[in-house]
């Protein structure tokens, strides 16, 4: 379950929530690619969804497939990855918050 985080928002257009939403899911999967062989991942999907209402509602999903194994716990890697996308998008709110 990702974490509830307060932090105000900055004013934010929906193209921007867009950018935003493509640049999480391209940090994400870099993550992965950083630490899985390219070669033993069959499938891979990051899909990162941003609602914005009163607050900002994030949805980070992420799958993986390998064809062979090459770390002991692929569930840790995917949840060390969900939280990773979400600190990369605090960090990108936070910064847009103090510009």
């Amino acid at each position: 379950m990702t974490p509830v985080l307060e932090i105000g928002l900055p004013e934010i257009s929906e193209d921007r929530i867009e950018e935003l939403t493509e640049a999480c899911e391209r940090e994400v999967t870099e993550y992965l690619l950083e630490r899985l062989t390219e070669k033993s991942i069959e499938d891979l999907s990051v899909i990162c969804t941003l609602q914005l209402s009163e607050q900002l509602d994030v949805e980070l999903d992420v799958m993986v497939s390998q064809k062979y194994a090459t770390i002991d716990d692929l569930n840790q890697l995917i949840e060390d990855a969900i939280a990773h996308g979400v600190n990369w998008l605090e960090m990108r709110l936070l910064e847009m918050k103090n510009s």
